[in-house]
């Protein structure tokens, strides 16, 4: 890969995470209006568009950079008028101070998401390790039973493990982990509800829809709206779970009462699916107790939402910008993804044309005469056109960029 389509990409790439900080600021803005708009609406309205935004977070940053690609493409190559251009070097220099801020950028983001995946795998090896054992022969009825009855689903396994509470781990072959001693301190009603809860995530494949939102969060660790709406989405995917375990069959107050039981000894569940989320459990108890209902909406918070969300949109307009920094153009030129571009050139001694991709001069004719391939002898910038007796007609250095210098004919 040369040097100019490698800083090309890295060029996008700073571009990419320059749109997500702006785009994540306004999609941070719109979930916090649509969460006003949407207080009353059921868990599943709010969890679509809760997950919507977050996705909006790597869609719109990647759109604008297609946006950027295709403006710069789109600028046109007009037929670049050669003459000897001592300030090649200069031009050389500014590419490169360029490149290495623009790369020092990325490589930054880079090692937090190398990071990030780390933790994400370290997570994932500790789940791996916990304790585990298979669960009692009646217990394993009991959660088959409720998971083909109750939810339409199957569950591989039922476990006991070392886990402050119950979770589902596994996308393809999900396995229920059970904690110790969990059914001696809970009521019939609320290890129904608790069980019918984790299912639910079953039934959602919440496992590997978490999963895949876990790595876009390593991706976007740098922008707190991430954090944000990614800690929105835990929780209305939690609240999914308890609508749809009392839609079949839990009861409400049952389940209520087990999330505050359960909350007394909870810890971080990282891959698995807990039964309550950090600092959400009074929104969560109110729910299911149908005591959270806000009054009327005020005047003008639906339309605010509307034109927050339109404005995240037109914020793919940002990839026009590209217009403004002509240096890009130069390294999209430069670059494999670039065009031939034709020299037109004359001094004292007439004229000569090049046909130019990526620094090297495909074809080359003076006056009207077009020079065969073998004519045209090309080291490194250093470019020789030759005449029929294979004596030099023009000494030319070529950038990638296609502006050219030589000493002047005569």
């Amino acid at each position: 890969m040369s040097f100019f389509t490698f800083a090309y990409l890295i060029r996008l790439g700073v571009w990419g995470l320059a749109a997500a900080l702006v785009q994540g600021g306004l999609l941070a803005l719109s979930w916090l209006a649509w969460e006003r708009v949407m207080a009353n609406a059921t868990a599943a309205l709010r969890h679509r568009m809760a997950c919507i935004h977050f996705a909006a977070l790597v869609v719109l940053p990647v759109l604008t950079v297609v946006v950027v690609y295709w403006t710069v493409a789109g600028m046109g190559v007009p037929a670049l008028p050669g003459s000897p251009a001592a300030e090649l070097p200069l031009l050389m220099a500014s590419y490169r101070k360029v490149f290495w801020l623009c790369l020092s950028l990325v490589m930054l983001w880079f090692a937090g998401a190398l990071l990030m995946m780390l933790r994400l795998a370290m997570d994932a090896r500790r789940v791996a390790r916990l304790h585990r054992r298979r669960a009692p022969e009646a217990l394993v009825e009991s959660v088959h039973r409720l998971a083909r009855d109750r939810m339409s689903v199957r569950v591989q396994d039922i476990q006991i493990a070392d886990v402050a509470t119950p979770q589902i781990i596994g996308a393809w072959r999900p396995v229920l982990l059970i904690p110790r001693d969990l059914a001696c301190v809970l009521s019939m009603a609320q290890w129904e509800a608790v069980l019918l809860h984790e299912l639910a995530h079953v039934r959602r494949r919440d496992f590997g829809w978490n999963l895949l939102q876990r790595l876009q969060l390593a991706l976007l660790w740098f922008h707190p709206a991430a954090w944000t709406l990614y800690g929105r989405v835990s929780r209305e995917r939690e609240a999914c779970c308890d609508a749809l375990a009392v839609r079949h069959g839990a009861s409400a107050t049952g389940l209520a009462q087990a999330l505050v039981c359960l909350a007394e000894n909870r810890v971080s569940p990282h891959l698995g699916m807990a039964i309550s989320s950090q600092g959400e459990l009074t929104t969560r108890v109110h729910r299911l107790l149908g005591v959270n209902r806000t009054g009327p909406l005020p005047a003008g918070l639906r339309l605010a939402a509307i034109a927050t969300s339109m404005l995240c949109l037109l914020a793919l307009g940002a990839g026009r910008l590209g217009l403004v920094d002509p240096s890009m153009a130069d390294v999209y030129n430069a670059s494999a993804f670039g065009p031939m571009i034709l020299v037109d050139a004359h001094d004292d001694a007439g004229s000569f044309a090049l046909r130019i991709k990526q620094g090297r001069v495909i074809e080359a004719s003076v006056g009207n005469q077009q020079l065969p391939s073998d004519r045209i002898v090309q080291e490194n910038d250093r470019v020789l056109l030759m005449s029929a007796r294979r004596q030099p007609i023009v000494a030319l250095t070529v950038t990638p960029q296609a502006r050219i210098e030589w000493e002047g004919r005569r």
